[in-house]
């Protein structure tokens, strides 16, 4: 299995995981400009650390220096109402619902 990284161009799209561990790059909502590295235990919800970064390359090498056997798993874009908006299965949709099949917000 090869190891997978946070990039510039992914850490805002997905998370870096493993049997046990869940890291990832949140920017502020209120401090544009200011990002939140973190890495949580996904079995139980505990924050394991949390670190403010004001550069987005220190938050991306902070997380990629931990020494484990890291996936990146891509997040679906189905969130946000997406899914209901016509959005399924179409490039930036993600939602893998069939169209006669209800969501969240509507039909497919």
């Amino acid at each position: 299995m090869s190891v997978k990284k946070f990039t510039l161009d992914n850490f805002k799209s997905g998370f870096l995981m493993d049997e046990e561990l869940m890291a990832g790059i949140s920017e502020s909502v209120e401090n544009k400009g200011q990002f939140t590295a973190y890495v949580i235990r996904h079995t139980t919800g505990e924050t394991l650390g949390a670190q403010e970064f004001s550069d987005p390359f220190e938050a991306i090498r902070t997380l990629n220096d931990i020494p484990r056997l890291w996936t990146f798993e891509k997040v679906s874009k189905c969130g946000s109402g997406n899914c209901g908006n016509g959005q399924c299965g179409k490039e930036g949709g993600g939602c893998k619902k069939k169209t006669t099949e209800p969501c969240a917000t509507g039909s497919c």
